[in-house]
């Protein structure tokens, strides 16, 4: 029994008891109506008006829809006090996860009659739990790419993403040892308030949930927005201390900027590009070594950075750091793996070669002699005056067949015998313009329109110019066998990733998939007087300079054979 002067204050204790949790209180009669309330209990759930004579439900949004799980509708029944914990959005929009406690209260006659409901505010902790377990997610995420620019995008679409770390930009900087700068690289979020709002609607409406957002990640990539071309602008000395990039490499430590425009302390180039006060910067550390920087601010939605947030953001960055260590090394071994490759298969190309040209050689020497002598004797017989029409129309065939023979026989020698390259400093396009001009009447007979692309600005290389020459005559005469009928040759010259690079393109009758896989393979050929070498030849020319040959093709769509010589120093 409660004494006499509590029984006259019970609700002023029952205030400052509910006060004291920081808790708000209501009390539900049976039809589930409030018919009392704390002010707190408004400020908890987010509502403005006054709760008195609602029902359950349209004040605890989801609790009271499903009769089978309603802690209220238990708490009545069972006579028991029942615990349950809820996530709900406040009439402005912000995510609140409540815990609701509900305990029956009985009268003299032990029959319920009405039920007290305490809801606890429990956001933070349920966030940190939750960050908890979106950091495992995301962790996940980038161990499982290897793509760098695919990862890249992928950590900073995790920073802005309001399902993951939700700031509203971020920026990606990455360190650059050999120039000793600190460049930026990528970045991610919207480029002024409507698009930030219409993006975020968007996102609301689409994805649900991260693991959506970001499988989709990778399809929105775009590389033309505003911020991401202005962010690839940006580029500091790593001698500047005074710039707050670089004091974050240097010192390896987080720095949250809260007043930058008017911080006397700090350079405001790097300020004035980003052109926002408040923002993070958070090193991306591998072995104690800075490799880059995250950069993110809140410029649209103007929510405060809090300490919690960079500390979220630099315990993200250290794992993205180590998967971007982990896939600059997958990129490197999968380069490795090609160049590997590359050089297994120019071994097979040129053993597979040195044993057909010793064959060669032995067939052509043992054929050499007695077609000689067959050529010999048919040309004696045209002599002979008084021959019969049948006998010089024998003969003759005998002489054209005896020539063309040895015209095979003199191809498979130049194939079989090795070649010594002396290599000089020489003009591609001068080459090129040497054999467009030697070819020119070609050209007429053939019906051929050339069109010559020669870039003014090819530097020179070192390269054996009767042998590149020999390379560019065999494509060209390819390419003008393949347009029976007439047609456009283009020859072209460009540079492009430190190689000089030749395309040789016809309007053609192009190649089936299964020809364009053997047409390097040593006296394969679709002519019908061919021996199958000229492309071989000119392959094995190609990759003595260090270059290499590409070719694409369309039945009926024409050809283009691409040839890129590397630009280097002898």
């Amino acid at each position: 029994m409660l004494p006499h002067i509590f029984k006259d204050n019970v609700e002023n204790i029952l205030n400052n008891v509910v006060h004291s949790l920081d808790a708000g209180f209501a009390i539900l009669d049976k039809d589930l109506t409030i018919i009392c309330a704390n002010n707190r209990l408004s400020g908890i759930l987010g509502l403005e008006h006054d709760l008195v004579g609602k029902k359950c439900q349209e004040v605890y949004k989801c609790e009271c829809k499903d009769t089978k799980n309603c802690s209220v509708i238990h708490s009545f029944s069972s006579g028991k006090r029942q615990v349950s914990e809820i996530q709900l959005f406040t009439e402005k929009g912000e995510r609140r996860y409540i815990q609701n406690i509900s305990t029956p209260i009985k009268d003299a006659n032990n029959n319920i009659t009405h039920l007290i409901k305490l809801s606890l505010n429990i956001t933070e902790k349920e966030e940190k739990i939750h960050q908890l377990s979106l950091l495992q997610k995301l962790v996940e995420f980038m161990q499982g790419t290897h793509q760098i620019d695919r990862l890249l995008h992928l950590i900073l679409t995790c920073v802005t993403a309001g399902t993951a770390l939700g700031f509203n930009r971020a920026r990606l900087f990455l360190v650059d040892k050999n120039r000793n700068i600190v460049y930026g690289e990528m970045a991610v979020g919207p480029s002024s308030l409507e698009e930030a709002n219409k993006i975020w609607s968007e996102i609301a409406n689409k994805y649900e949930i991260l693991e959506d957002l970001i499988k989709a990640s990778g399809d929105n990539y775009r590389d033309d927005t505003p911020l991401h071309m202005i962010t690839r602008l940006m580029a500091y000395s790593l001698t500047d201390e005074r710039e707050i990039i670089v004091s974050c490499i240097r010192n390896k430590k987080p720095i949250l900027e809260k007043d930058a425009f008017n911080n006397p302390n700090i350079n405001k180039n790097f300020v004035n590009m980003i052109d926002v006060n408040e923002f993070v910067c958070v090193p991306l550390m591998v072995k104690d070594e800075v490799i880059g920087v995250i950069c993110a601010d809140n410029i649209y939605s103007r929510k405060p950075i809090t300490d919690e947030h960079v500390q979220l953001l630099s315990t993200f960055a250290n794992h993205a750091a180590l998967a971007i260590e982990s896939a600059d090394a997958y990129k490197e071994l999968a380069e490795k793996v090609i160049q590997l490759k590359d050089t297994q298969e120019r071994l097979i190309r040129s053993e597979r070669l040195a044993v057909i040209g010793n064959m060669a050689a032995y067939v052509a020497h043992e054929i050499r002699n007695p077609l000689v002598t067959i050529g010999g004797f048919a040309r004696t017989i045209l002599r002979v005056p008084n021959q019969s029409e049948q006998t010089k129309k024998a003969a003759g065939i005998i002489v054209d067949e005896v020539s063309r023979l040895e015209k095979i026989l003199a191809n498979l020698m130049d194939f079989s015998k090795p070649v010594e390259s002396i290599k000089v400093s020489s003009q591609i396009n001068e080459i090129l313009e040497n054999t467009c001009s030697l070819m020119e009447p070609y050209f007429k007979n053939g019906r051929i329109v050339l069109s010559k692309k020669f870039s003014p600005m090819m530097p020179k290389i070192f390269v054996d110019a009767t042998q590149i020459k020999q390379v560019f005559l065999n494509l060209i005469k390819n390419a003008v066998e393949s347009m029976p009928d007439g047609g456009n040759l283009t020859v072209e010259t460009m540079t492009e990733n430190e190689q000089i690079k030749i395309n040789i393109a016809d309007t053609g009758e192009g190649m089936t998939t299964e020809i364009l896989q053997n047409i390097f393979v040593p006296f394969f050929t679709t002519k019908v007087d061919g021996t199958g070498v000229g492309l071989a030849v000119s392959q094995k020319i190609v990759d003595d300079h260090g270059g290499h040959i590409k070719v694409m093709s369309e039945l009926q769509g024409g050809t283009t054979f691409s040839i890129y010589l590397p630009v280097k120093r002898e």
